[in-house]
């Protein structure tokens, strides 16, 4: 599922740290960058200087990184959830950010210039993330950013949106008025989906969220009905699905959390037309058709089931698809997804939403904020915030403006 990344430019960028250079001020700055670093799985990262990367490959490009979104994917990395990944350490997490181009490679096959606004989609194993306030990255995986749309909003679009269209638009035909389940936890995968389900193909939507929080905001995002799980009660929950459903089959279930979850919602979907998919980045296609899911299927009350109905719940849960759309073979199409993913968003027919902006400097309070499940949406990490204080930064801007309204109405009060 995953690639092998060989971790050749972050060896060579943590070869050299200057936490506690002896060189001026004028070199750090010239020549390293602040980094959210991971160097053992299950332990805090910690923000460090590293050492510039200083000449590119033919193919790559330099990015001045503004903001990087802050996945569950990568927060499941960082505390260890997953192992079995063996990510490369010292490893700098965030697959998904925006920022600025400041250098680019030989090879320039897509015609970027310096200064462009750009959105950066890279491998979520890649150890060279988007944690740092300079990445260097593959140009297949850079995409122009119209004035229009701003990064902050870019940065949490691509690979939510962008693999929802890919399902979508080549594999399920989706059309106005089908109706499909999408389970939408906290996180941004389910919430795109939604949002271009509803928004662009005009859908019906039934949610399947596990908070009230997030329900609030999918029916925001316009779902057709929302079914919220309190407890892990999964035999609540299948009730609540079916009052949802009613009698009437859906196209297809889209799942976004993982689970096994999909085992649960297979009753609800059409046996003889239906899909299965899942866009969980831990999905195993070869041990999901007998793996247990972390609950138990609750059984159903109908005293007889068809064979045929029984046979293809049966092979639904056989032939789950899977898509990650930066693991799709074919390189035009992942990039044309995320073409159309920006337009889309510079026309206004989908919107990304943002839980909250951390600054670097806060990356293991936002790593928290991710864990306590308290984002609904995405959470985003302002990069070159590396220091709270730096009047550039949301928090001292906010501080800022704060005391000086403070300072106003004392001085009002005086006169």
């Amino acid at each position: 599922m995953f690639r092998t990344v060989t971790p050749k430019i972050v060896r060579e960028i943590f070869e050299f740290s200057l936490q506690s250079s002896k060189y001026s001020n004028h070199y750090v700055a010239r020549n390293a960058h602040r980094a959210a670093v991971l160097r053992e799985a299950g332990k805090p990262v910690v923000l460090e200087t590293v050492k510039k990367t200083e000449k590119l490959k033919n193919d790559e490009v330099r990015v001045k990184v503004h903001y990087c979104s802050l996945n569950s994917t990568d927060v499941k990395i960082i505390t260890g959830k997953h192992a079995e990944l063996n990510v490369p350490l010292p490893f700098i997490p965030g697959h998904e950010f925006s920022g600025e181009i400041v250098d680019i490679g030989k090879e320039n096959p897509h015609h970027f210039n310096r200064g462009d606004r750009v959105v950066v989609m890279n491998d979520l194993q890649d150890p060279n993330g988007g944690l740092i306030t300079e990445a260097v990255v593959k140009n297949r995986d850079v995409w122009t950013v119209p004035q229009s749309v701003p990064l902050r909003e870019m940065a949490v679009l691509p690979y939510g949106h962008g693999t929802a269209l890919l399902t979508f638009a080549l594999y399920c035909n989706l059309k106005e008025n089908d109706l499909i389940l999408i389970t939408a936890g906290p996180g941004g995968m389910g919430l795109a989906a939604i949002d271009l389900a509803v928004s662009v193909y005009k859908a019906k939507v039934i949610a399947v969220c596990d908070t009230e929080s997030s329900s609030d905001l999918v029916r925001e995002k316009g779902a057709h009905k929302v079914v919220s799980m309190s407890k892990n009660n999964f035999t609540k929950l299948y009730k609540n699905v079916q009052d949802a459903m009613g009698d009437k089959k859906a196209k297809l279930a889209y799942d976004a959390v993982g689970k096994g979850l999909l085992h649960l919602l297979a009753d609800f979907v059409d046996p003889a037309n239906g899909q299965l998919i899942s866009v969980d980045p831990f999905f195993n296609a070869s041990k999901f058709p007998t793996e247990l899911p972390e609950f138990e299927r609750p059984k159903r009350k109908e005293k007889d089931e068809k064979p045929a109905e029984a046979e293809g719940k049966a092979q639904l849960i056989q032939n789950v698809r899977h898509f990650d759309l930066y693991e799709y073979p074919d390189v035009d199409t992942y990039r044309q997804m995320i073409s159309d993913t920006i337009e889309m968003r510079s026309e206004g027919m989908i919107a990304g939403h943002i839980s909250k902006i951390f600054p670097l400097a806060k990356i293991q309070q936002a790593i928290e904020f991710v864990q306590q499940k308290q984002c609904t949406g995405k959470v985003l990490i302002d990069v070159q915030c590396t220091d709270p204080d730096d009047d550039d930064c949301p928090d001292a801007k906010e501080k800022k403006a704060k005391d000086s309204k403070d300072e106003g109405e004392k001085k009002k009060s005086k006169d």
